[in-house]
């Protein structure tokens, strides 16, 4: 045994232990996650059609600092794979609306698509016209987070939401309902 492990009988560190099966469309899934919480986490995930073959498989280790940036980036590269294989099969995009009980809520159109220049463009010009929140969500596809985001990445407002006044001009006018309208 190396000088670094703990003998079983001595292992006192609290220990997580998460099994999880979801039944989502015609699908299984069993998700697994163990681990001491000090270490990295072993995840499992597998899914299995209504004839018990297994349709997908991901397994590895997450280090426990890292749960909730690799958690963004699945959830945003699988949200970006899942809409260009819409794309790509000419799929009717889901619209985005509130779930009905039981349901999971609806994801954006366009969530964890890249924004294209023409987008961003058409972004700006928008937000300077002192478009709101919701009408930029719908026209864009994204969610309340995505398009503040995109605004502050383009230096449009700050990380706060305050509107940023463009350079050589006035400020942003109406902009400021933009960042802070309420949900």
């Amino acid at each position: 045994m190396d000088d670094n492990e703990y003998a079983p009988e001595n292992d006192h560190r609290p220990h997580l232990n998460l099994e999880r099966h979801l039944t989502i469309g015609p699908h299984v899934y069993q998700l697994t996650a163990s681990g001491t919480g000090e270490e990295r986490i072993g995840l499992s995930l597998v899914g299995w059609n209504p004839s018990g073959e297994v349709v997908s498989e991901i397994s590895g280790g997450i280090s426990p600092a890292d749960l909730a940036p690799v958690a963004d980036a699945l959830t945003s590269t699988l949200a970006g794979l899942a809409a260009l294989r819409r794309q790509r099969l000419g799929s009717p995009v889901p619209a985005a609306g509130p779930a009905t009980a039981g349901e999971r809520p609806k994801r954006h159109r366009n969530q964890g698509i890249r924004w294209s220049p023409e987008h961003d463009e058409r972004l700006i010009a928008r937000h300077r016209e002192g478009a709101g929140m919701r009408e930029l969500m719908e026209e864009f596809g994204r969610s309340r987070g995505g398009i503040r985001a995109r605004l502050e990445h383009l230096g449009l407002i700050t990380p706060e939401g305050v509107p940023v006044a463009p350079a050589g001009g006035s400020g942003a006018g109406e902009g400021a309902e933009v960042a802070t309208e309420a949900a």
